[in-house]
């Protein structure tokens, strides 16, 4: 049964409120169990995990449901987030929900997403901080991206196959990030929600806001990712300079000019701008014979 048919719109607050409660947060806590599922497939040598940032997962509701929850909306976040935790428990990670609002009443009721980077839990806080007074604050409006569910299945793609590595100039490991799903964006922080990029890189002030999308894209059966560069440095491949786009949030990666774009295999250094950092993809290995992952893991109570 589709989100639409479980929750439907077209009635009072409190009915829906009521409903949301009954049936929508059961069926959120479990889509949030499965992205958490998705990231983890594969167990995480332990000189990335000493790398990972905090992940934050945002529910993007439709103005309705927002509405609707916006009154308990700390209760709420805090209830997912406390489920959360106790499936990523399960991987040895934390993780932190965020509620959030579309503006599009004809998205489905919910879109869960995933966004890493050491300053997003920081953001969500302040965020929630912001919001004083007798009256509930309105919930953030969402990215319009969040809201764009993928229809096609991405051949070869395999959920937690890949991480994106950070180093600095000198070749020093800063950061890692799970890779969840086939299409992401890569940037600098921000409070933002309309310009926030699935990845945050920290310390990296010379970054834009949304630098890089990646596509996973194989080439003669070589696993790869197509590489867009939206932003203002120029991204730099092996024998090849990328300029920035400098294209408008919303733009459709299929508009961008080709000169705009080059092919990322596993391994092979990308370097954004003069000053760095370098990025790279690398593979999770399928097996560790010491990590053992509780068969139960998809269990999400």
């Amino acid at each position: 049964m589709s989100d639409e048919e479980r929750v439907p719109g077209s009635r009072d607050p409190q009915s829906l409120m009521d409903e949301l409660l009954r049936a929508g947060v059961p069926e959120i806590k479990l889509a949030l169990g499965e992205v958490i599922d998705r990231e983890n497939a594969r167990p995480l040598p332990a000189r990335y995990a000493r790398l990972l940032p905090e992940t934050v997962l945002l529910v993007t509701l439709r103005p309705d449901a927002a509405a609707a929850l916006t009154p308990i909306a700390p209760d709420v976040e805090r209830e997912l987030t406390d489920s959360c935790n106790r499936h990523g428990s399960l991987y040895d990670r934390a993780y932190r929900v965020r509620l959030e609002r579309s503006e599009d009443p004809d998205v489905p009721f919910y879109v869960v997403s995933s966004h890493s980077g050491r300053d997003v839990g920081s953001l969500a806080e302040t965020a929630k901080a912001n919001g004083t007074g007798a009256v509930a604050p309105d919930l953030p409006v969402a990215n319009p991206d969040a809201t764009r569910v993928p229809t096609e299945v991405t051949p070869g793609w395999e959920p937690g196959r890949w991480l994106l590595v950070v180093e600095d100039l000198a070749g020093e490991e800063r950061e890692a990030f799970r890779i969840g799903e086939p299409t992401f964006t890569v940037g600098r922080g921000t409070d933002d929600p309309q310009l926030r990029a699935t990845i945050a890189i920290s310390d990296a002030p010379h970054v834009s806001r949304r630098q890089l999308a990646l596509a996973w894209e194989e080439r003669d059966g070589a696993p790869g990712f197509r590489v867009y560069n939206l932003g203002l440095n120029e991204v730099r491949l092996p024998g090849i300079a990328l300029p920035g786009a400098h294209a408008k949030n919303g733009t459709a990666l299929e508009s961008i000019d080709p000169k705009h774009v080059g092919w990322l295999p596993p391994g092979v250094p990308l370097h954004i701008g003069e000053k760095g950092p370098v990025l790279r993809i690398d593979e999770v290995p399928a097996d560790l014979d010491d990590v053992r992952i509780d068969p139960d893991a998809t269990v999400f109570e």
